[in-house]
């Protein structure tokens, strides 16, 4: 499956297969071993395609600072807006909720976010965006 910014399957299943390592590791160094594996995978995709949504958003998964996650996924999701691709701004919204509300406990940018994520869903029917939206409701009450 290739992302809705134009990275190959090919290239894309890489970046894929590494995400379920890391979630099927075993120990902590192995775990880190398979995330600085899918980081320079990232920064060859990046590479070869530029900097697309997709890129900065998954590399904003596997950061431990909290800053550089924001950072990552407000300029991914700039650049998914300039493109119009609903896919990642879904993607992308969600996630800075969840960042806004989960971990910085700040529920008026969370609130913010969880509007946006509204509005991209305005003609989606996807389930699971649709009960992210609840609990994250859910937890702002």
């Amino acid at each position: 499956m290739s992302t809705s910014d134009g990275i190959s399957s090919e290239d894309w299943d890489m970046v894929h297969e590494l995400s379920l390592k890391i979630v099927n590791a075993e120990a902590e160094s192995e775990e880190n071993i398979y995330t600085n594996q899918l980081l320079q995978c990232l920064d060859e995709l990046e590479a070869k395609y530029g900097v697309l949504p997709s890129i900065l958003a998954t590399r904003a998964d596997y950061v431990f600072d909290t800053k550089e996650q924001l950072a990552l996924l407000r300029q991914a999701y700039a650049l998914a807006e300039a493109s119009r691709d609903i896919s990642n701004l879904k993607e992308i919204a969600q996630s800075l909720a969840e960042l806004y509300i989960e971990d910085l406990q700040d529920p008026s940018e969370g609130q913010a976010w969880i509007k946006r994520l509204k509005d991209h869903l305005v003609s989606s029917t996807d389930k699971g965006f649709q009960d992210e939206l609840k609990r994250l409701h859910e937890i702002l009450n």
